[in-house]
């Protein structure tokens, strides 16, 4: 018994050097708890998909406790959906995320937005020129071929639905297609006799594989 007494005693070198190690324990003890509460270990929800669904019954729904959602200031206009349509979310669904993580939500419009056109003939290539319409919420639509000496660079811009030329930085709607005129390299023209002429001109389908993206 004495000895024990004597083990413990504050002037002990052995007591110092347990009661560190008990402190130490203790501490690490609290600062995982803590960091487990801020960080909500181990408190994680899959990902719902919101696709498809109309904002207005999620902000409604028992969802909201779960995640905080943010509206993109950016709208996707879809004609065949109903306004204010989830069409795209970010994160994915699918994933594992924590409680509330916030969710941005991109909603579809009845009302089609319009954007500048691009400057797409110049030095511009088929490949960006496609880029560029997509980044700007245009769609490619036919590609003409004519030959020139600016092979592979667009050389002119029309509207899809007339034919019509379009100069840039003039408002267009949001998702139009637009016909681009694009430069191939001269072919020799090839005499089969007769009076039939060669038209310099074809149309191409993009999606064909004969025009170089």
């Amino acid at each position: 018994m004495n000895k024990i007494a004597e083990f413990f005693h504050p002037r002990r070198l052995p007591f110092h050097f347990l009661l560190a190690i008990v402190v130490t324990l203790v501490l690490a003890a609290c600062s995982f708890w803590i960091l487990s509460s801020y960080t909500h270990h181990g408190d994680e929800l899959s990902m719902p998909d919101y696709r498809g669904k109309n904002y207005n019954d999620l902000r409604d729904s028992a969802t909201v406790g779960k995640f905080v959602f943010e509206v993109s200031n950016v709208k996707i206009f879809d004609e065949s959906k109903p306004e204010g349509t989830v069409v795209k979310q970010e994160p994915d669904p699918g994933g594992n995320v924590k409680r509330g993580r916030k969710v941005l939500l991109t909603l579809s419009t009845a009302v089609p937005r319009t954007v500048k056109m691009p400057q797409l003939a110049g030095n511009i290539t088929l490949r960006q020129a496609k880029h560029i319409l997509e980044d700007s919420g245009l769609e490619l639509g036919t590609v003409v071929e004519t030959e020139s000496d600016s092979p592979n660079l667009v050389l002119g811009q029309y509207r899809e639905k007339t034919g019509k030329a379009i100069a840039a930085g003039t408002d267009i709607k949001q998702g139009e297609k637009i016909k681009l005129e694009v430069g191939v390299a001269r072919r020799n023209p090839v005499d089969y006799g007769g009076d039939g002429d060669v038209s310099d001109d074809t149309e191409a389908d993009p999606q064909a594989g004969n025009i170089e993206f």
